[in-house]
């Protein structure tokens, strides 16, 4: 007798249906689905972007998927262990840059669609999404220092040198 799938909100059960996978390295990333196993109650999940090597049969009740379009599921109140922690404006965080590293900022706004406004050390504003930002280590808060920049000295060489110093000073 075959097994049903579960009736899981954002996730479709058939063959070429989009989700995400945890790896076996901890890892989310995007996935197909390739077969359905209704027998053993578990699913093929070809990891996009990866060769079919690395393909792996997860049973379709396990919390290693979810569904692909996460703010989507956020908005409707499905959270995730993620979505407990809360940021609040003016907390020190670390802040994802474009060299995908994280470094000390600082929150400035809370945004309507779910973004946050953050400042970074070296005065440079972004807007980030959640997943973009991390807790400021307690051992690291309060050792922070927003440095503000004169208007008329954004963007130029004595800017960057300015910046530069105070980097190597303070830290």
């Amino acid at each position: 007798m075959s097994k049903k799938p579960p009736n899981r909100p954002g996730i479709t059960f058939e063959i070429g249906a989009r989700l995400e996978a945890l790896d076996y390295l901890q890892k989310w990333y995007p996935s197909r689905i390739e077969k359905i196993d209704y027998e053993e109650g578990k699913m093929l999940v070809h990891f996009e972007r990866w060769s079919h090597r690395y393909d792996e049969w997860i049973y379709w009740d396990s919390n290693r998927l979810r569904p692909l379009e996460r703010p989507a599921l956020r908005k409707e109140g499905l959270k995730d262990e993620e979505d407990f922690f809360d940021f609040k404006a003016g907390e020190e965080v670390l802040a994802r840059w474009t060299d995908c590293r994280y470094y000390p900022a600082k929150i400035e706004a809370i945004n309507k669609e779910g973004t946050f406004t953050v400042q970074f050390y070296d005065g440079v504003i972004r807007c980030l999404k959640r997943m973009h930002i991390k807790a400021m280590p307690e051992d690291a808060k309060g050792q922070v220092r927003v440095f503000n920049i004169p208007s008329y000295l954004k963007g130029s060489l004595l800017e960057w040198c300015l910046i530069n110093i105070y980097v190597f000073i303070f830290y």
